[in-house]
């Protein structure tokens, strides 16, 4: 596997700054790989909204089209 560097330019705020130093330090992370840790977690979380959201939209289409025979 290879692996790159990636660069990239976050802008946020310093109380939210502030939280993350903080959670990596009582993790014992670096604040990059806690900033890592947390989008994971975001975006997987997102992927499970979304999923689930298109599901129920299916249920909703699959029983309009029932109602409607």
């Amino acid at each position: 596997m290879i692996r790159g560097l990636v660069r990239t330019t976050i802008r946020i705020d310093n109380n939210l700054k502030t939280r993350i130093e903080l959670l990596a330090v009582k993790n014992t992370l670096s604040f990059n790989k806690m900033l890592t840790y947390l989008l994971d977690i975001g975006y997987n979380t997102y992927l499970e909204k979304f999923d689930k959201y298109y599901e129920r939209q299916n249920e909703i289409i699959k029983s309009e089209s029932e109602d409607n025979e």
